[in-house]
């Protein structure tokens, strides 16, 4: 198998005008956005531009969980990313999409805000009442039950800065010991190795061409597994 490209979708001059926030610019296209979190492409492309339903006899498009920095051109921006790793918790526990749309939607009327699922309230105490939510809707439907400790391993892989906003989040896809991250001012939003910025990508594909775990990390002075998980991080994919 060859090196995989990543082509990075660096934000137009036009695009960064439209946000003071980088975190809101549109840089990951849909394929490489669930590339990185660790979801197919087709759920992704569902959360963040809807799918379509019938009813009445017509065709009808499904509201969006996430709302897309840029939804015309169905590119995703790093608070959009940190969102999909959020509800990747609802995808694993297998809770239906319309379930986490009620759910989302009961929250956004206690807790305004385009990112409800990132804002620092709902960190600390909001989650309890989105999983309560949640819990009340699978009751109704088919009598599951839902721990309030579901979003726990995910929320605490986002990291906040001292305004209380994300910056980074390490995926959970085959990365046990968080050697591997997704950060705003690293690499462009790449994932890289956590201690070093080296990119993923980079030791995955020095690998693939023959060369041993031992003799990249000896090349880069990196410990060996932290070069394994970055590895096994991209060949997960």
């Amino acid at each position: 198998m060859g090196q995989r490209a990543i082509i990075v979708q660096f934000p137009s001059a036009r695009a960064m005008r439209r946000t003071t926030d980088i975190r809101e610019a549109p840089i990951y296209n849909i394929a490489e956005g669930a590339f990185y979190v660790g979801v197919p492409p087709s759920t992704l492309r569902a959360w963040v531009l809807g799918r379509p339903f019938k009813a009445g006899g017509r065709v009808h498009w499904s509201e969006l969980l996430i709302d897309p920095a840029d939804e015309r051109r169905r590119l995703l921006s790093f608070a959009n990313l940190a969102e999909a790793h959020v509800l990747q918790a609802t995808r694993d526990h297998k809770i239906s999409m319309r379930s986490v749309r009620t759910a989302l939607d009961f929250l956004k009327k206690e807790n305004p805000s385009r990112h409800p699922l990132l804002t620092q309230d709902f960190y600390t105490h909001q989650k309890n009442l989105f999983i309560k939510q949640l819990q009340q809707i699978i009751n109704v439907g088919r009598g599951g039950q839902l721990a309030l400790d579901l979003l726990d391993p995910y929320l605490e892989r986002l990291v906040r800065d001292q305004s209380g906003l994300v910056f980074r989040f390490f995926p959970m896809r085959a990365n046990p010991h968080r050697h591997v991250m997704i950060d705003l001012h690293v690499a462009s939003g790449q994932p890289v190795l956590t201690k070093s910025g080296i990119l993923a990508e980079v030791l995955w594909g020095r690998h693939d061409a023959g060369e041993t775990i031992e003799e990249i990390a000896r090349d880069y002075d990196i410990d060996e597994r932290a070069v394994a998980d970055a590895i096994g991080y991209i060949a997960a994919a």
